[in-house]
């Protein structure tokens, strides 16, 4: 095409002439960085789809390892649990323990201290004995409890209706 280009600027001063071409290089070396990015972004979206599809292969790889494991002899079915039905069958069931008392100053060094067993730890925390840090008042039946209750929440309906805030 050069010579059509020639052709066409023949008519022009030289310093149009220098103009157009530069202007035709500018758009030849735009036209040729669209095509250098269009490459490297179809590169990039290849490397990408070889990486998932690498990915996806261990994924296919580990899953049919996992299917002939469970196939094979040695595997063995065992039955599902969950652990919210684990914890529901736990808090029910209130184990009862001694109470224990230490006196201060005293050290049996003799003694090393040992856990208890996983099954004898305390789902709560009961104060029984006398000698508890727990306030007496702390324990008093449900139904005393309901009916101190209702009373206080009758006297704060009174004092509201009466029209001193409620806090």
């Amino acid at each position: 095409d050069s010579g059509n280009i020639k052709a066409g600027l023949e008519h022009l001063t030289p310093a149009e002439q220098a103009k157009a071409r530069l202007q035709l290089v500018l758009e030849a070396a735009a036209k040729a960085d669209e095509a250098l990015k269009a490459k490297e972004r179809s590169e990039e979206e290849a490397k990408k789809r070889k990486e998932e599809d690498q990915a996806t292969l261990v994924e296919q790889v580990k899953r049919v390892k996992e299917i002939e494991a469970i196939e094979s002899d040695s595997f063995v079915p065992q039955t599902f649990r969950s652990s919210k039905e684990v914890k529901k069958s736990i808090e029910p069931t209130e184990l009862q323990y001694e109470p224990v008392t230490v006196g201060v100053g005293t050290v049996d060094a003799s003694a090393p201290e040992k856990e208890p067993p996983p099954a004898n730890i305390p789902t709560a925390i009961k104060y029984q004995d006398d000698n508890s840090l727990a306030h007496p008042n702390l324990f008093i039946e449900k139904a005393e409890a309901e009916e101190k209750w209702f009373q206080r929440l009758i006297a704060l309906r009174q004092e509201r209706l009466m029209g001193s805030p409620v806090a």
